[in-house]
């Protein structure tokens, strides 16, 4: 008769998370139970509302609503305890639906938190004597990280069905206000500039809404931008282009809807020295998208560096601030979208700034790292392969 071992559980139990579906998870756990235990067929039986559905189960036949009419299998349900049949126990409880002459039956109830998720039932051939009190405790350990490991996965599937419902919404949002967002900014621009140069009130509001109609685009854009990403269109136009020309042409946009902060760009190469092979407009959007976090960070007044400088085969940016800073554990939470420190809920933007500079950076063959603490400020590093390296 097959023993069961510390070893052979804790094996057992480290396999579980590689499961990456459903139905594997499932498999892994009926034969593993049935390896563990040397049976000769397994079967899973999990809740679904108010009855019992086969998640698994092997070449063996059998009706699971018989077993919950029988008053001797019922009392499993109210005792979360481990139950070992034998064949007259079988016999007794006329259960006819075998497909083979079984002589022992071990059923395992999974519990948690009071609450019956089901049963794996084990079928021999031969007459298994129940577990020892080493055993029962070995597979009690099992079972219970089985319930976690089931809890675990549903949690998992559902948070993926959240996140395609938002991505889905986002994707709808996005495109249909795209439309008339075109509309309305390019109406609010040639408002814009005709009273620009006016000092009245009337060109303060003009000018409060001509940034805000700036901003609200920006958002739009960026909320495409990620759902492009995600379904793998997010195309690029190689050229050879100047890094420093986008770096000014980024600038530009930012002390138009920014002018209670400073800019100083610091760069002492010539224009042929800053070229690159890259996608401009994707470029001058990712170092927007970086000035925009430097500013959102940074107090009114407060000066953001930008410095250009050439290395060997390489042209490194950075954006410096001396802002509020990130404090290390929202360093990496903050490049995979959507996510905001909780002390930066309140300002604005959708946290997803981060993410599209570094799905640009990457795709053009660069690095992107960043340096933080808090209440000192923020130095994000953009590191692209110049002409001659790209070879």
């Amino acid at each position: 008769m097959k023993t069961i071992s510390l070893k052979e559980v804790n094996s057992a139990i480290t396999a579980l998370v590689d499961a990456n579906s459903e139905n594997q998870l499932y498999s892994h756990i009926a034969e593993t139970a049935k390896t563990l235990i040397g049976a000769d067929y397994v079967k899973l039986l999990l809740t679904d509302k108010d009855r019992l559905k086969r998640a698994y189960y092997s070449d063996l036949v059998i009706k699971p609503n018989n077993f919950l009419a029988n008053k001797n299998f019922t009392k499993l349900i109210v005792n979360n305890k481990i139950h070992y049949f034998a064949y007259k126990d079988i016999k007794s409880m006329q259960l006819k639906q075998f497909s083979y002459e079984i002589k022992s039956l071990m059923v395992i109830p999974l519990y948690h938190s009071q609450q019956l998720l089901g049963f794996i039932f084990l079928y021999f051939l031969n007459e298994r004597q129940n577990l020892n009190q080493t055993e029962y405790e070995l597979f009690i350990l099992y079972s219970h990280m089985v319930v976690l490991t089931i809890n675990k996965f549903e949690l998992q599937q559902e948070s993926q069905k959240a996140l395609e419902i938002r991505d889905r919404f986002i994707s709808l949002a996005s495109h249909e206000l795209r439309t008339p967002l075109t509309a309305i900014n390019g109406y609010v621009q040639l408002l814009y500039k005709r009273v620009e140069n006016k000092d009245t009130l009337e060109s303060r509001w003009t000018k409060e809404l001509y940034i805000e109609s700036l901003r609200l685009t920006s958002l739009v854009k960026e909320l495409l931008d990620v759902n492009r990403i995600k379904q793998g269109q997010y195309d690029f136009v190689f050229s050879e282009v100047s890094l420093q020309d986008v770096i000014k042409n980024a600038l530009d946009r930012y002390r138009i809807t920014s002018t209670d902060h400073l800019f100083e760009f610091q760069c002492k190469l010539s224009d042929h020295q800053t070229k690159v092979v890259g996608d401009f407009a994707k470029l001058v959007d990712m170092v927007s998208g970086l000035l925009g976090n430097a500013v959102k960070f940074s107090k009114p007044g407060k000066k953001i560096i930008i410095t250009l400088k050439h290395t060997v085969g390489t042209l490194s940016f950075e954006v410096i601030d001396t802002g509020s800073g990130i404090p290390r554990k929202d360093l990496i939470a903050i490049q995979n979208g959507f996510y905001k420190p909780e002390y930066a809920n309140f300002m604005q933007g959708m946290g997803v700034g981060i993410m599209l500079a570094r799905h640009i950076v990457e795709n053009h063959r660069g690095k992107l790292k960043i340096k933080s603490k808090k209440n000192v400020g923020t130095t994000v590093t953009v590191s692209l392969p110049t002409i001659k390296s790209v070879n």
